[in-house]
């Protein structure tokens, strides 16, 4: 497409571990850009489309909410953020919503029931946003108890757990 290649695709299961579709990346001049991957019908064609999901999005990382059900949840900002602490949190199961801080609302948040929770936003005024939405909507959803990670002052801005840690 005009876009040319994706620079990187997450994939979206579902619960019972079947692919639902891929969220794409593209490294363009002007920043980055994302779009929905999904296999279905469209126009009567069947086949790979970019088109979305619209409600009640998946997780992503949702199958390892139920391989680890009694594991604490780590909402972060992003499937790359969720990706690099993965590795950082063994004992947390890491999710994020499709979108990031764009649209939590539009995630299906009803796996976090009866889960101890702990947002990490992204360093910036979006970030702090996305913390306080999503707290609440887990929370809605019947989490157990939802923290949000407080990024110290001083952290560049933007800064998310897939970057370096700043010094200090």
């Amino acid at each position: 497409g005009k876009l040319g290649r994706y620079a990187h695709r997450w994939p979206y299961l579902g619960a019972d571990g079947q692919l639902q579709g891929y969220q794409c990346r593209f490294d363009l001049p002007g920043g980055k850009e994302f779009r929905p991957l999904r296999y279905g019908v469209r126009k009567s064609r069947l086949g790979w489309h970019w088109k979305g999901w619209t409600d009640g999005r998946p997780l992503y990382r949702l199958p390892a909410l139920g391989a680890q059900p009694d594991a604490p949840v780590l909402v972060v900002e992003g499937e790359k953020a969720a990706d690099a602490a993965d590795g950082a949190f063994p004992k947390h199961v890491v999710v994020s919503p499709m979108n990031g801080a764009q649209s939590p609302h539009r995630t299906d948040w009803s796996p976090l029931a009866g889960r101890i929770v702990t947002v990490w936003p992204d360093a910036d005024e979006p970030g702090r946003e996305f913390a306080l939405k999503v707290a609440k909507l887990a929370k809605d959803a019947g989490a157990a108890t939802v923290w949000i990670v407080t990024v110290p002052d001083g952290a560049p801005e933007g800064w998310d757990l897939a970057d370096t840690l700043p010094g200090g």
